[in-house]
């Protein structure tokens, strides 16, 4: 790219002047902690990713750039949502009775409400399990190698899998949830879904109210929540076209699904979709820790302004 003041066509100096323009406008995320990097915004991809699996899935919600980014749908009896990998990005946020504390406080940053799309439960207590957390810049203990993860990277992508397997370790990370082992590996339930003392303690027998949440092969997120025992809740992630998944919290209290709508007044409003929502849900302080999915920051060939969030971008050293 030729800088203003160049030799350069006039026409060619404008483009770069709207291309820098957008890139800065997108290049603040107020609610990131103060050793906050600077984030780059995802370029707009030039296809559709969509969601996959034996599951008739409808559009649901609000649209990015014309096109649904959360599709929902069910599958082996439970309730299925499918988010976009290119137009999404997810945060993961502490709840205010959690050891590791958020700027948030427990809630979706009302600055950061005009981008959200959808939110779902967190995992087990974390007296519960052993395994780590991270999110906004801190860590609460280090990561298990081989636990079932859900891990948010600097640019705003996102996996899930066994830490130390499928984990990217060129890539730093800024949001972690550990829980337990997988639930779905390779596209199938794991051995271990199928012996339901493994999953945690249910207060309505072995099918109880229970999420979970994968990737799919294009990396698109699937969630999945129903009464359902571990085994078939492993299958209705599989059936949603999880390639890999496992369980978040369980049992009635907990387990949930909202997604969102921003109006003319530039307010969201809350719509729960599964379990023990609430319609404004996250809006409101929450004792329990939760996975919020904003739009992500991108920038569009010819745009004269913003459009979402760039990913936070803080760098926590993990090993």
């Amino acid at each position: 790219m030729t800088p203003p003041g160049n030799n350069a066509s006039a026409p060619v100096r404008a483009a770069a002047i709207a291309a820098l323009a957008a890139v800065a406008a997108l290049a603040a995320l107020a609610a990131a902690p103060a050793d906050a990097g600077s984030a780059v915004p995802t370029a707009m991809p030039a296809a559709a990713p969509g969601p996959g699996g034996a599951v008739s899935w409808a559009p649901t919600g609000r649209p990015v750039l014309g096109r649904p980014v959360l599709y929902t749908g069910s599958a082996n009896g439970a309730f299925v949502a499918w988010m976009d990998p290119e137009l999404t990005r997810p945060v993961v946020v502490p709840g205010t009775g959690d050891p590791l504390r958020s700027p948030w406080g427990g809630q979706v940053a009302p600055d950061q409400r005009p981008f959200l799309v959808s939110s779902f439960n967190g995992g087990f207590k974390w007296g519960d399990i052993d395994g780590g957390m991270i999110a906004f810049g801190a860590s609460y203990r280090a990561p298990v190698a081989g636990e079932a993860s859900f891990i948010v990277y600097a640019d705003g992508t996102y996996t899930v899998g066994a830490w130390g397997r499928d984990n990217d370790p060129a890539k730093p990370v800024v949001g972690l949830r550990q829980n337990l082992g997988l639930l779905v590996d390779g596209g199938a339930p794991t051995p271990a879904a199928s012996n339901p003392g493994t999953w945690g303690a249910s207060v309505a027998g072995v099918a109880t109210a229970r999420g979970g949440v994968g990737v799919d092969a294009t990396g698109g997120l699937v969630w999945a929540g129903g009464r359902l025992s571990p085994l078939d809740l492993a299958r209705a992630l599989a059936a949603a076209g999880a390639v890999r998944a496992m369980e978040m919290d369980i049992n009635p209290d907990w387990v949930n699904f909202n997604a969102y709508d921003v109006g003319p007044d530039n307010v969201a409003h809350g719509h729960g979709l599964y379990g023990a929502t609430g319609t404004d849900r996250y809006l409101h302080p929450d004792g329990r820790d939760f996975i919020a999915l904003f739009v992500r920051g991108t920038v569009v060939a010819g745009a004269t302004a913003k459009l979402g969030a760039p990913p936070l971008a803080a760098h926590v050293r993990v090993k």
